[in-house]
C-alpha cells in the first residue's frame, strides 16, 4: 500500500468533524493569513477571505477552542464593537525538519510556523539503519531542550540531496549511496513513530528563502542550492514549483557528465583545494572569514564561472525571475564573486536591452534545508 503521511497524524491534531483532517480549505486559508499577518483583526479577515461575518466568527471560535489561536485585543480602539487580534499558538504543534546532505545531517525544530531549535549531525559509515538511530538520538535531543514529547510534533519534513525518484526515494550522490533508491518516509517515520514528507533538499532550501528570506519581498524567485552538489528549485507564486517529475530546478542536468568538473559544486571546490593541500576539508571548513586568501580559490572561481553563466542565461530563458538567489552553503565571498563575474547574454534588439533579473546571496544561509523540510508538514496539513 502507498505510504500516505497523512494517515499517521497523531488523533489530537485532528477536526473531530468529517471529513477528518487537521483543517479544512477555510480554515487553513484562514490560518495562513494569520501567520502572514500576525495580529490582524477578526474584522479584516472577512474580505480577503471571502466569508460573511457569521462563517467568520464560527471558524475562528473553532480554532480558538483548538488552541490553535491567540486572541488580544487593541489598545487603541476603532468605533464600534472592539475585534480581537489573533496571532497563531506557536505551541499548539511542533514539526520536525531533517536534512541530508554529504557530510551531514540538519535538524531543525519548529513551532506553528516558528524555527525554534537547530543541530547538525555528521554522516557516519554507510549504514542506513545506524544513521537512522542517529537521527532518533538526536530528534530526542531537540525535543528535550524544548522540554517536548513526540506526541507534540505534527509531522517530520525530510530532505534528501538527490533526484526525486518515485514516492519517496532519491538518487543519491555516491557519498550517500545507502541513502539511494530506497522508500524512505515509510522508514524513518516507523524508526520515529510520526508521519513524514519527502523532498529535494535544494528545494527545501528554496521554501526556507521562500517564507522567511528573500522571498518576504519577491514571490518569483530561481534559487540556485550550491551545496556538495549543484542543484535548485524554482519559487513561483511564493511557493516552489516542483514539476512533474518532481525535480524542477535541478540545475546540473544542464551539464553533461564531462562538464561535471566544472560546475560551481562545493564538493568541486573541496577537491581543488585538497589537491592544493587542504585536505580533511568539510563544507563547514568553507565558512572561514579568510577563504578568499586561500590558494586556489581565485583559480576555482575563473575555472567555474563558464558554468554559472550557463545556468544563469537558462534560468532567465526559461523562467524570466524577477531574482535569482545563490544560496546553499555556499560562502558569501564566493557568492559575491560569482555576481561580479556574472554575464548575461543580452544582445541589443533596436538598441534595446531586455530585462534581466537582479542576482543576491540568500539570507537564509544556516540549515536553510532543513529549516524549509520543517515547513512541508504545515503546508500539506494547515497552512
Amino acid at each position: 500500500m502507498k505510504y500516505d503521511p497523512l494517515n499517521h497524524v497523531a488523533a489530537h491534531f485532528l477536526r473531530d468533524t468529517q471529513p477528518v483532517r487537521v483543517a479544512s480549505r477555510n480554515e487553513r486559508d484562514l490560518l495562513r493569513l494569520i501567520w502572514k499577518s500576525p495580529g490582524i483583526e477578526r474584522s479584516d479577515l472577512t474580505e480577503p477571505l471571502d466569508l460573511t461575518q457569521q462563517s467568520l466568527h464560527r471558524i475562528v471560535a473553532r480554532l480558538h477552542e483548538r488552541g490553535m489561536l491567540i486572541f488580544s485585543h487593541p489598545e487603541t480602539r476603532r468605533p464600534g464593537p472592539p475585534s480581537p487580534e489573533l496571532t497563531l499558538r506557536k505551541d499548539w504543534c511542533l514539526t520536525l525538519g531533517i536534512s541530508v546532505n554529504v557530510g551531514s545531517i540538519g535538524l531543525c525544530l519548529m513551532g506553528f510556523g516558528e524555527p525554534l531549535e537547530k543541530m547538525e549531525i555528521q554522516q557516519a559509515g554507510s549504514s542506513l539503519s545506524a544513521e537512522m538511530q542517529r537521527i532518533e538520538a538526536a530528534v530526542e535531543e531537540l525535543l528535550a531542550r524544548r522540554g517536548a514529547k513526540r506526541r507534540d510534533v505534527l509531522g517530520v519534513g525530510m530532505a534528501v540531496a538527490g533526484h526525486r525518484m518515485l514516492e519517496t526515494a532519491f538518487n543519491c550522490p555516491l557519498p550517500l549511496a545507502h541513502w539511494s533508491l530506497i522508500d524512505l518516509a515509510p522508514l524513518l517515520g516507523e524508526q520515529l513513530g510520526l508521519p513524514v514528507w519527502a523532498d529535494n533538499v535544494a528545494r527545501t532550501a528554496a521554501l526556507a528563502e521562500a517564507i522567511f528570506g528573500v522571498g518576504r519581498d519577491v514571490a518569483d524567485f530561481a534559487y540556485i542550492a550550491h551545496l556538495h552538489g549543484y542543484g535548485g528549485g524554482l519559487v513561483s507564486g511564493g511557493m516552489p514549483f516542483r514539476g512533474n517529475f518532481g525535480n524542477a530546478g535541478e540545475f546540473s542536468v544542464l551539464f553533461g557528465r564531462q562538464d561535471y568538473e566544472e560546475r560551481p559544486a562545493l564538493g568541486v571546490l573541496l577537491e581543488h583545494l585538497r589537491v592544493k593541500g587542504r585536505s580533511n576539508l568539510t563544507l563547514r571548513d568553507l565558512k572561514n572569514d579568510d577563504l578568499m586568501e586561500w590558494d586556489g580559490v581565485g583559480e576555482w572561481i575563473d575555472r567555474v564561472t563558464p558554468a554559472h553563466n550557463r545556468a544563469i542565461n537558462a534560468i532567465c530563458a526559461i523562467f524570466d525571475p524577477a531574482l535569482i538567489v545563490l544560496g546553499g552553503e555556499l560562502p558569501h565571498s564566493l557568492a559575491r564573486m560569482l555576481i561580479e563575474r556574472t554575464d548575461f547574454n543580452n544582445l541589443p534588439r533596436h538598441g534595446v536591452l531586455r530585462d534581466v533579473p537582479r542576482l543576491a546571496v540568500a539570507q537564509i544561509i544556516d540549515g536553510p534545508g532543513a529549516i524549509g523540510a520543517a515547513l512541508i508538514p504545515l503546508f500539506e496539513t494547515v497552512l
